[in-house]
């Protein structure tokens, strides 16, 4: 029975009169052990799309969002059933903070090290390990695409034995509001969530086990939790990526009436994906996903629904990939699907590398095979060679529509490196954005040209090249916008 729902806790904190909440600002990441760190990198880098960053000698980080992370830490076996090793918050002062664990007699101490920054640790009743530092700040990557930019929730495993101290230790002392509490059929307490300060909202749930616990329920319940806006976008990027199946993985609506996936990594730690805009639809409901589409437009393994010359097109780590940077490429090839398409939204990343000549490609779009030739016909986003962000109409009048200022994009673009392309098609009508930036807002005034047709990538002929594509999203279309985080020249 859910006793409390998410955002309608009053007066179930500290007193404020008394102690203010311990004033931390958020999660900033959790780190786990590991023996199996490859099969970890296969998951969270290839499959859900962080980007990785080094994290002292034996561990690593992959980029969730601004300011947080999941980290490994590297072990020489597997023999412990647990393990979580420790959570970290935010804080912008930890002497703060340390302040206010004292004036609660929580006794922190400070951990420092050659390779992290120094941080306050402290341990609730039932020796969960937490540590507050400074913000983090990621360094420098390659972009990725990444099915979630939030962390928002951690789950610690409790002994039920321990619940009543747990729960007062994390309300009461620390004054962290609780926000959602669950029982069994029995009338138990089975979960109980606390909302950490901080405009993340981010949250602390405590799930309560009868002992012993081994490792698979440890990995249950020791687990994270992402934030998404978009469930059916996030189970399409994370089957492109390889980590979620057609069937078994699809959103379901949870108990908490949100849709959410619920999948495992490979030791076993549960990844739960939530959007946490409450759902309408009955709780057990499958979703769809992608209304109007009946798969995703690449399956991110094989290159079923495309055409074209497989001896050159092929399915590398995730993405569509033709020509080599050891060879040239004859001539221009196109890889098209075996299906026509209408209006649309599509989003997608590109990469296109190379060296010696005019080093391009393109993704077509109300297009058609050309007979009796390598080329294809209709409109083309254009991409590489000082063309990224340009709409060219390819083998048809064979000219830009329109052209990015030079100056826009020197400034947008991020060359040998995946770019964000998003092209809409509805009607007349033809935008495109690069890297979150409209470069095209073109009107078409020829009512002869058909306004449906099929998707085509293109590898340009006369240089050694390499071209990839990669996390293809699309959707119908609706009303025109831009888009979060979008914006004009």
């Amino acid at each position: 029975m859910l006793l409390l729902s998410l955002g309608t806790a009053k007066g179930r904190g500290a007193d404020p009169g008394v102690l203010p909440p311990v004033p931390v600002s958020g999660l900033a990441g959790v780190t786990f052990q590991t023996a199996d760190l490859a099969s970890l990198r296969r998951f969270y880098g290839v499959g859900a799309g962080f980007a990785e960053a080094p994290s002292g000698q034996f561990g690593t980080r992959f980029i969730v969002g601004k300011g947080q992370w999941i980290e490994f830490l590297a072990v020489g076996n597997s023999s412990w059933q647990r393990r979580l090793h420790h959570v970290t918050l935010s804080a912008s002062n930890l002497e703060d903070v340390e302040r206010a664990l004292a004036a609660r007699g929580v006794l922190a101490k400070w951990v420092i090290s050659d390779t992290r920054p120094r941080a306050l640790q402290f341990q609730d009743p039932a020796g969960n390990l937490i540590q507050v530092a400074d913000p983090w700040h990621a360094p420098a990557t390659p972009a990725a695409a990444p099915f979630s930019e939030h962390l928002q929730h951690f789950g610690f495993a409790v002994d039920r034995q321990q619940a009543e101290d747990e729960i007062s230790f994390y309300r009461d002392r620390l004054g962290w509001p609780e926000v959602v509490r669950i029982d069994d059929p029995n009338g138990r307490t089975s979960l109980v969530k606390f909302r950490l300060p901080g405009q993340g909202r981010e949250l602390i749930e405590l799930i309560f086990f009868e002992p012993p616990l081994n490792k698979w329920a440890a990995g249950a319940f020791d687990h994270v939790n992402f934030e998404v806006g978009d469930i059916d976008a996030a189970y399409l990027a994370l089957r492109r990526g390889g980590i979620a199946t057609e069937n078994k993985d699809r959103p379901t609506v949870n108990g908490e009436r949100l849709w959410a996936i619920n999948l495992n990594d490979p030791e076993l730690t549960r990844v739960e994906i939530q959007a946490l805009t409450p759902a309408n639809a009955p709780i057990g409901t499958v979703s769809t996903v992608g209304p109007g589409i009946e798969r995703p437009l690449f399956d991110g393994v094989t290159l079923t629904g495309w055409e074209g010359n497989t001896e050159n097109w092929r399915v590398e780590d995730g993405a569509i990939v033709a020509g080599a940077l050891n060879r040239r490429q004859p001539y221009n090839e196109f890889l098209a699907t075996t299906e026509d398409f209408g209006d649309f939204d599509l989003r997608l990343q590109y990469k296109v590398e190379g060296t010696g000549g005019f080093v391009n490609g393109g993704i077509q779009f109300w297009s058609q095979r050309v007979p009796r030739s390598y080329e294809v016909s209709g409109f083309q986003a254009d991409l590489g060679s000082d063309t990224d962000g340009n709409l060219y109409d390819e083998s048809r009048r064979n000219r830009n529509l329109m052209a990015v200022p030079e100056e826009v994009r020197k400034r947008v673009l991020k060359p040998g490196s995946w770019n964000d392309y998003r092209i809409r098609a509805e009607g007349a009508h033809i935008q495109i954005w690069l890297n979150g930036v409209l470069t095209v807002d073109y009107t078409e005034r020829d009512s002869g040209i058909e306004h449906r047709g099929k998707f085509a990538l293109q590898i340009h002929g006369g240089a050694n090249t390499k071209v990839s594509y990669r996390s293809f999203d699309l959707r119908p279309t609706g009303p025109s916008n831009p888009g979060a985080g979008e914006s004009r020249p």
